[in-house]
């Protein structure tokens, strides 16, 4: 017997969503359109998108949260060797692994972009906070490693949905659309209500105000 599992709340999905459509247009502003006024919005607009999941991994659904994330080193070492074993909703393990490490990435490379100076007419916002020598490690950073690293780390998660959908008959990408997961066993439900989903919006348009005062307050600042 199997149960239809609602795993992935609506916030959630809509911020995977997000998060796959800004990474690809900060890319595709540099890359094929070279505007920076583009990948600087783009990057603002990611800034409110991690600050969301930030406080969604607190009070987010069952399966949105961080507290469901953490595992023992035993678990860990059990699911590397017995990876189909795992029936758990969510993300296993490695999967949690993988969320908080590109979370780390994502935060990184946008507060590098906001303290970056390319010396062609463009500045972050946090340029004039910081002295000419963390404002040149924070562009190489940015520029030169933090973007591969992002790229990396991404080709490896395409390449783990890929590995169970097709070895383990998995399906990852499914309930990140609709929500649903079918599993072998009872388990809790994420809410998704209309008032949770009220409070997803409300947590957005939160971060989305954060990151617009933040970047007030940035820009009239300058280094003495």
């Amino acid at each position: 017997m199997t149960y239809l599992i609602k795993v992935w709340d609506l916030p959630t999905r809509l911020f995977h969503w997000a998060l796959v459509l800004l990474m690809l247009g900060a890319v595709l502003s540099v890359l094929v359109f070279e505007n920076m006024v583009w990948h600087a919005n783009c990057g603002y607009a990611l800034a409110a998108l991690w600050l969301f999941r930030l406080l969604w991994g607190v009070v987010g659904g069952h399966w949105s949260r961080f507290a469901q994330m953490l595992f023992t080193w035993r678990q860990y070492l059990n699911y590397l060797r017995h990876p189909s074993s795992w029936t758990l909703p969510g993300h296993n393990p490695l999967g949690s692994l993988s969320v908080f490490t590109m979370l780390l990435f994502i935060g990184l490379q946008i507060v590098s972009g906001m303290a970056s100076d390319d010396d062609a007419g463009f500045s972050g916002p946090l340029a004039a906070w910081l002295s000419n020598t963390w404002v040149a490690k924070a562009t190489l950073y940015h520029a030169e490693i933090g973007k591969w690293v992002l790229l990396f780390l991404v080709a490896l998660h395409l390449l783990a949905i890929a590995y169970h959908e097709r070895i383990h008959q998995r399906r990852l990408v499914k309930p990140m659309l609709n929500g649903f997961q079918w599993q072998p066993h009872e388990a809790p439900a994420s809410q998704d209500r209309w008032r949770h989903r009220l409070l997803g919006l409300l947590v957005c348009a939160v971060c989305a105000l954060w990151v617009y005062v933040g970047l007030q307050l940035a820009q009239g600042f300058t280094w003495q």
